[in-house]
């Protein structure tokens, strides 16, 4: 069943794809933008579509600055408790949502928590998506601190990692900050150290 899921891609390229959950955001999504413009790297954007319908300027955006969106659910349910409705109803409800979007072409799907069963597996596949979590995951909503998540990202990434960041969240009140700091710093030490950023598109 693993092997059914994105990780890592399989290369020996300093390549790696950079991914944001949990948005759009007002308070996080045009300051993640602006980091992106300003180190010039794309990126890939997970959505939530309850998130999505109140911002769906904030996904134009995201798309028509190069980056790629992707399908993180409609709710941020936990899948693996839900019945097989439920899970082809939250991420068709998304789905929807994001191809109403000029220029989107959603392929990748990302379990929210990452947790997923034979049964999300299967609903993600008959509906055209592939499953991607990631090998890098520095736990930027627990706010450990900016050090801590540049420090967490750094010592992990290696050739075809598929970082996974933090953009909106489940309450108004969502504190990306330490997030935002990280990412000023992640970006640059990263190219110090010869790895070039792609979305998930051109690195899987």
């Amino acid at each position: 069943m693993f092997e059914r899921v994105h990780w890592r891609a399989s290369t020996d390229e300093q390549q790696i794809a950079l991914t944001f959950d949990d948005g759009p955001h007002a308070s996080s999504t045009p300051r993640i933008l602006e980091i992106l413009h300003q180190f010039n790297v794309p990126a890939t954007f997970f959505l939530v579509g309850k998130h999505l319908e109140s911002n769906l300027g904030l996904a134009r955006d995201i798309v028509s600055a190069g980056h790629e969106i992707g399908n993180h659910t409609f709710s941020h349910s936990l899948l693996y408790l839900s019945t097989n409705k439920r899970i082809r109803d939250e991420i068709c409800r998304t789905d929807k949502l994001l191809r109403n979007i000029d220029g989107a072409e959603p392929k990748f799907f990302r379990p929210p928590a990452g947790f997923f069963t034979k049964r999300v597996l299967d609903t993600v596949e008959q509906l055209g998506y592939k499953t991607v979590v990631g090998d890098v995951y520095p736990r930027d909503p627990h706010l450990p601190g900016k050090k801590k998540i540049v420090e967490r990202v750094l010592q992990r990434t290696v050739a075809g990692s598929i970082i996974i960041l933090h953009d909106g969240g489940n309450t108004h009140r969502v504190d990306r900050s330490q997030t935002l700091d990280a990412l000023c710093e992640i970006i640059p030490s990263l190219k110090m150290k010869g790895f070039e950023f792609l979305t998930l598109s051109e690195l899987l």
